[in-house]
């Protein structure tokens, strides 16, 4: 972050605030009202911005050290001559840090500021202390001194820091013992690096910490469990009045060393004539103190049974543990340690880039930007490589471990170059410093340690979960992967025990119901692992048939009143069905990929999903030479509504056209029908409006004729389209009316809001804006509810269209200049039938604005956001 300006922080607190406030609520909540009024007033006189207000804080930034200090002074002064009525006075305690800061929305982040905050924390009431930074180049006032209290290490683990205390006249100038590692009992080691983010998980650990004598942190390897329970201690220290003691045990393989290795660490001595347990309980008897048992999962039986007794026997005790399960004993508290946080670039869809300002935003980004900045000092966060930057940490499912190591191979490689290698990761990241530990310097080790502690069946389980991608319902882990070996019945207890060793992880949706994920890195693993005990032709086949059979289940649904419902089912599934597909595609399983692909049709369209349909449709049509002629006359029809939703007249007609072959030669008379009904639109679009009408009545008379609702309110659709043409706009609007109540009757509210965006074509040349406005707001509500997102832009002109019609031109071209932003990114371009009409309405705008005014209305509306361009499209 070495590009930031740099900062000096003054942080303040009030000592033993808590008391305070269970001895006299009231007159504290006078007191402190009075306190932030008072600080806020002085700080910002002197020019400080006051950034934050928490409880009993505040905390301030200026350009400079000198009106920080003068700030301080006048502060404590002011507050020492204050008469306040509490119990006891208030008594604050400062701090000022000096150092590089990123300012965004009225906020300061990064490194700086955790060490403002551990400085502060080693300080006492009424005291005042300055870091070397802050102190480097400050011209102090007549009278004040510094006096120097030396280098002592602070609650962060990592670099001692030099520190100053403010001796001023009229204030207090004797205090104890600095708050630092020095002075508080404990065997904390030193950290060489910064502790990143996790402000909400350091507070929740604490408050767990507080209240339970055991909590347990658990995650995956690499997650950062260590380092947040040794964070944790360090900010406990002054509460346990016999200190903080660490328990390593990630080298012991002996179970029976557990207890050997917990009295090494609190300096109990073994006496040959009793059990080294009862040795640590006699010791522990009338200690209050706090014990991180650390590295447990290869041990979890030796440490259950120790906590267990050294808790039933020491009632000041409390243990924080780390592990990938939990000890499973009475009163056990567990803590799931997240990844960091990341920008979810698999749902994000946002046409916004992302920028320095936006990615520096999350845990992981900014994690990756440090230690970079280690290797390689003149790294730092760029607009131009943030949007790599948080690909890669996205990639790395916000890992600390494998963002570390993937951050120190920006010495030899750019972040686009490790992005591209990262579908190697297990030979990119390796490289852990000599001080981490073996199964830590590479990404290989750290997973292979889990894996080794499985049993075989659970690793059986764990490598046939590597061909679901993006989350499994238990149904489908029963389906795929039980057999050989491994009986369905088993498979929810193997489930809950690779969740206990946090190699899964069960996330609850909406439904009610539990999807089951592997982090990426754990995935990539587990294919590896698949395809080493040869099953992966066997378990993705079946994984596939089960796709094929959860598609065509969903199919009637989505044409139908619950279609919303089963969108979200498929959109839940989507990582599932891009990768069934797949591997219908390389293996000899063309069918079934075409089963999967056309019975999916409508879900691929409603949620743009068209370029990667159309692909794996023109791969697998490429491979259906042995394909049923039923299976290959649907697919051809699917594909065909696929490209002429991307308005390829041409290559729709030509899927179509050998979609109504094959079906005529099926006797399919009604499939004919409706991809007959389609080719009828395309001979429109290309302006051969007599064939059109004659294929559209002809479609309309088969479908009175069957019954078939749907067909019929097509192809009365498409006739009204051409009425529209012709200018008959009172029979065209008649006929897509009923065209709409007649879909109505079916509940498809996907193609009722088509037909409704069509309808406005006609109700808008007949002038009646009112219906207009009515019918565009119910197709946008329809596209929200079903989440789409194509059919906006067509929203956002038909408003554009009501606005050129009431003579707001420069209203009309800030919508169409929405609308094209989101045309370039969905890849939109209006079809040879809407062209004239889309040309026409920029040529009024054109026409009724100066050249200048028209820019400059087109280039606001580019900038909006699309709700931004909705709001406004409503405000009409």
């Amino acid at each position: 972050m070495s590009d930031h300006p740099n900062f000096t922080f003054v942080f303040t607190d009030i000592e033993g605030s808590s008391r305070l406030w269970e001895e006299s609520p009231e007159l504290m909540a006078q007191a402190l009202a009075r306190h932030d009024t008072l600080l806020h007033d002085i700080f910002s006189t002197l020019g400080g911005d006051v950034f934050k207000t928490m409880g009993d804080s505040v905390l301030v930034a200026f350009d400079d050290s000198a009106p920080a200090l003068h700030g301080a002074i006048q502060a404590q002064r002011a507050l020492a001559a204050e008469d306040w009525e509490t119990s006891r006075p208030l008594r604050v305690r400062m701090a000022l840090h000096r150092g590089p800061a990123e300012q965004r929305n009225d906020d300061y982040f990064g490194p700086t500021l955790n060490r403002t905050s551990r400085l502060l924390s080693a300080g006492h009431g009424g005291q005042t202390l300055l870091s070397r930074a802050a102190r480097e180049d400050l011209a102090l006032p007549q009278g004040i001194t510094l006096r120097d209290l030396g280098e002592r290490r602070l609650r962060d683990l990592s670099r001692p820091e030099r520190i100053f205390q403010l001796i001023a006249p009229g204030l207090p100038d004797e205090f104890p013992p600095l708050r630092s590692l020095e002075v508080l009992p404990n065997n904390l080691p030193l950290q060489l690096t910064t502790f990143v983010g996790r402000e909400r998980e350091l507070a929740d650990v604490k408050r767990l910490v507080e209240s339970s004598r055991l909590v347990t942190l658990t995650g995956p390897g690499g997650t950062g469990k260590t380092r947040l329970s040794l964070e944790v201690a360090a900010g406990l220290l002054a509460t346990f009045a016999d200190g903080v003691w660490l328990v390593e045990l990630a080298t012991i393989a002996d179970p029976a060393l557990v207890a050997v290795t917990t009295a090494a660490a609190l300096g109990v001595r073994e006496d040959p004539e009793r059990a080294i347990e009862e040795s640590l309980i006699d010791f522990l008897r009338t200690k209050k103190l706090l014990l991180l048992l650390d590295n447990c999962e290869h041990l979890v039986a030796a440490c259950a049974q120790l906590a267990g007794r050294l808790l039933r026997g020491g009632p000041g005790l409390r243990i924080l543990a780390s592990s990938r399960e939990a000890l499973a004993i009475s009163g056990e508290t567990t803590y799931a340690v997240p990844t960091l946080s990341l920008p979810d670039l698999f749902s994000t869809r946002s046409a916004n880039p992302i920028l320095a300002s936006t990615a520096g935003e999350f845990e992981a980004v900014r994690l990756f930007v440090e230690r970079a900045a280690v290797v390689q000092p003149a790294f730092a966060l760029t607009d131009e490589n943030a949007a790599t930057i948080a690909k890669i940490c996205f990639r790395l499912d916000g890992i600390p471990l494998a963002i570390e190591l993937a951050a120190a191979r920006v010495k030899m490689l750019a972040p686009d170059q490790i992005l591209r290698r990262l579908d190697d990761r297990f030979h990119l990241l390796t490289g852990g410093g000599r001080s981490v530990l073996p199964r830590q310097q590479t990404l290989t080790a750290l997973i292979d340690w889990s894996y080794d502690l499985l049993s075989e069946k659970e690793r059986a389980l764990l490598r046939r979960l590597a061909v679901f991608g993006r989350g499994r319902t238990l149904r489908a882990v029963e389906e795929v992967c039980s057999g050989d070996g491994v009986e369905r019945w088993e498979i929810l207890d193997l489930l809950q025990q690779l969740i206990d060793k946090s190699l899964v992880s069960a996330e609850h949706t909406d439904s009610g119901s539990a999807r089951y994920f592997l982090l990426e890195s754990v995935w990539d693993y587990a294919r590896g692992k698949l395809a080493a005990a040869g099953e992966t032709e066997q378990v993705c086949t079946r994984h596939l048939e089960y796709f094929v059979r959860v598609a065509e289940e969903a199919e009637p649904k989505l044409h139908g009143p619950e279609q919303a419902e089963w969108i979200e089912k498929l959109a839940a599934e989507h990582g599932n069905l891009r990768l069934a597909l797949e591997w219908s595609s390389e293996s000899s399983h063309a069918e079934l990929g075409l089963r999967l692909a056309s019975a999916i049709e409508r879900y691929l369209e409603v949620r743009n999903y068209l370029t990667e349909g159309r692909d794996h449709f023109t791969t697998l049509l490429s491979h259906a030479a042995d394909v049923r002629p039923e299976v290959r006359a649907k697919a051809l029809a699917s594909a065909g509504r696929i490209v002429f939703c991307q308005d390829d007249d041409a290559t729709a007609r030509e899927l179509y056209t050998q979609a109504i072959a094959l079906y005529r030669e099926l006797g399919l008379e009604r499939e004919a029908a409706h991809t007959r009904a389609l080719l009828g639109f395309l001979e429109w679009s290309d302006g051969r409006l007599a064939a059109s009408r004659e294929h559209l009545e002809a479609t309309a008379a088969f479908a009175r004729q069957t019954g078939d609702r749907p067909l019929l309110a097509l192809s009365l659709s498409g006739l009204g389209t051409i009425f529209n043409t012709e200018g008959d706009h009172a029979k065209a609007r008649a006929l897509k009316e009923e065209s709409i109540a007649t879909y109505q009757q079916t509940g498809d509210k996907w193609v009722i809001g088509l037909m409704t965006l069509s309808l406005t074509r006609v109700v808008i040349p007949q002038g009646d804006f009112a219906a207009a406005r009515e019918l565009l707001v119910e197709a946008a509500a329809i596209g929200e509810e079903l989440g789409n997102e194509w059919s906006v832009p067509y929203v956002l002109e038909g408003f554009g269209n009501i606005a050129v019609g009431e003579s707001d031109p420069a209203r009309a071209a800030r919508l169409y200049g929405a609308a094209s932003v989101m045309r370039e990114r969905l890849g939109l371009t209006p079809g040879p039938g809407e062209l004239p009409a889309y040309d026409g309405a920029i040529a009024q705008m054109r026409a009724a604005l100066a050249p200048a005014s028209f820019d400059e209305s087109w280039t606001e509306g580019r900038k909006l956001s699309p709700d931004e361009a909705l709001d406004l499209a409503r405000s009409l």
